[in-house]
């Protein structure tokens, strides 16, 4: 993993947005963005998205219902995330592109996290492949002021968010 990974990852994914909207492709829905965008990106931090030990997508919420759209595990350990009992290192609520991130979708990826005490270690990303908002969780206070990071990789800096991006999720800093 290495910011220049993230880099070119985020420059291809701007050609392939860029060409989807110059052919007037139906909207994004959560499930292209999930594959065209945000696969991509953890692929580029050093994550390994064909691995379940490493890159659980859809991992149930502990003692309720729903699922997370990925959970990230740095110190894989096959029967621990089977039946739960290890926390994920980074969990990430996927939105379809471009879709807004208001407080409906923050207030879900809260109630993911506090969920049960194993899911409060980490980080926290809410992403509509655009925007990434970056959740510390090991900061105390409101869910809302965990919020570390804002990156836009489609209209941003994109070095400045291949930075941001490699440093809350990069693989190397998780195990």
């Amino acid at each position: 993993m290495s910011v220049s990974a993230v880099d070119t990852a985020i420059r291809k994914i701007r050609e392939v947005v860029r060409e989807w909207d110059d052919f007037e492709l139906p909207s994004w829905r959560e499930d292209h963005t999930r594959y065209g965008v945000i696969d991509p990106i953890i692929r580029a931090l050093g994550w390994d998205t064909s691995d379940p030990k490493e890159c659980h997508p859809e991992y149930p919420r502990p003692y309720r219902e729903g699922r997370v759209d990925y959970a990230l595990f740095g110190t894989p350990d096959v029967e621990s995330i089977g039946n739960n009992s290890v926390p994920p290192d980074v969990v990430i609520e996927s939105k379809a592109l471009r879709e807004p991130l208001d407080d409906e979708e923050i207030s879900q990826l809260q109630g993911y996290v506090e969920a049960s005490p194993r899911m409060r270690n980490g980080v926290a990303v809410l992403t509509n492949g655009d925007e990434w908002c970056v959740y510390d969780l090991t900061k105390r206070g409101s869910f809302k002021t965990k919020l570390v990071e804002r990156v836009n990789i489609l209209s941003g800096n994109r070095r400045a968010s291949a930075q941001v991006l490699s440093y809350w999720l990069g693989r190397v800093g998780f195990g």
